[in-house]
């Protein structure tokens, strides 16, 4: 039987696409079953994009926020955040690059932060399969 395929909001700032097809290349390499959904684009101050944010991390069952020396002053990272803890999705803080604690986004005062670290990473990501009551949602 094939492992349930987990969808993942991936929240990051706009400029740090490449924090972001890092962590896609390494679950592509570890063979994880996962599918990634983001916003590439970040238009916040548009009625329809902050609505498509809504809709997508409602489809997800975890999320993850990649943080860098971007995070806080992005675009779309603070709406990103609101969206994912009215959802009451499990997040995950990975750190990209060193960030002064000061420097975090709010919204992240009761996520688990950790170092990049796949291992961590990918367990984070197999344990929304055992988390049934965002699951029934779906």
């Amino acid at each position: 039987m094939a492992a349930q395929t987990l969808r993942t909001f991936l929240i990051y700032a706009e400029e740090d696409y490449k924090f972001r097809d890092q962590l896609t290349n390494q679950a592509k390499g570890a063979k994880l079953a996962v599918d990634f959904a983001d916003m590439p684009t970040k238009q916040p101050w548009v009625e329809r994009w902050k609505a498509t944010v809504r809709t997508r991390v409602y489809e997800c069952d975890g999320a993850i926020i990649l943080i860098s020396k971007k995070s806080k002053q992005a675009a779309g990272v603070k709406w990103e955040l609101e969206c994912v803890h009215n959802a009451g999705l499990p997040l995950l803080g990975v750190y990209a690059e060193q960030v002064e604690r000061s420097s975090l986004p709010e919204g992240l005062e009761d996520a688990r932060l950790v170092q990049w670290n796949w291992t961590e990473i990918a367990d984070f990501i197999k344990s929304l399969g055992q988390q049934s009551s965002h699951t029934a949602r779906r």
